[in-house]
């Protein structure tokens, strides 16, 4: 049997608990189609939340892709959600904003 002390105690809690927060499933995986061709068709090549480069194959971050009342919003990462969430019309603005100017460039490069 194994005993601990009570810092031992605390040590040991402190660290299941971050091993459970560290096997939470939060992971987007790109084999689910359905995400995959969102984010592959997304206007946007950057996260509206933290301007992060939705293509940077440089970093571990994994696209997550979000359905707000109909319009799909793309992410560089699941944790941008929340940030999101507390404030949409001012990244629906965003993008909103950002989809009006490519279709605009789009429109003066075919003339």
């Amino acid at each position: 049997m194994i005993t601990f002390s009570k810092k031992g105690l605390k040590l040991f809690s402190l660290i299941c608990y971050l091993l459970f927060l560290s096997c939470s499933d939060n992971t987007v995986y790109y084999d689910d189609e359905s995400n995959s061709s969102q984010i592959e068709n997304y206007a946007l090549d950057y996260c509206v939340v933290s301007g992060n480069d939705l293509n940077d194959d440089t970093t571990d971050m994994v696209p997550f892709s979000y359905n707000h009342e109909g319009t799909t919003i793309v992410f560089c990462c699941k944790p941008c959600l929340p940030k999101f969430k507390k404030s949409p019309e001012k990244y629906l603005a965003i993008i909103k904003e950002e989809i009006e100017f490519i279709k605009k460039e789009s429109s003066e490069k075919n003339n």
